[in-house]
């Protein structure tokens, strides 16, 4: 399994901050950082892996009902149908979240945009 290179200060500082964050679906205490396209995740030649980000519980997360299951947990909040869409609406909402508070972007607007064109 080919490892990715550790986040750098910057991603670290967003990977800390959606931690505080808490689950994203508040269904757990202990919070996992979900990577959607894994840490060393591209599009259109773009690195999004390690800014690509959600905070998650075990039940969102891991379990039968999260995102690695059938979704299920996640039906009835409008964040889309497919796991890619609810895992960019979330993403989406974070990052607007993040904006509100620091009055900047988290990340690159490259990797906003490459994220929200994903589309595998």
């Amino acid at each position: 399994m080919k490892r990715g290179k550790p986040p750098t200060a910057e991603q670290k500082r967003w990977h800390d901050w959606l931690a505080e964050q808490g689950d994203y679906m508040a269904l757990d205490a202990v919070v996992e950082l979900h990577h959607p396209v894994g840490s060393t995740g591209k599009h259109n030649k773009v690195e999004i892996g390690q800014w690509w980000v959600i905070p998650l519980g075990y039940t969102s997360h891991r379990s039968p009902t999260g995102l690695h299951g059938d979704c299920s947990v996640f039906h009835g909040y409008r964040l889309g149908e497919t796991r890619k869409e609810i895992e960019k609406a979330i993403f989406s909402r974070l990052v607007a979240h993040y904006h509100h508070q620091h009055k900047c972007l988290p990340c690159p607007a490259d990797v906003i945009k490459a994220i929200q064109d994903y589309h595998r």
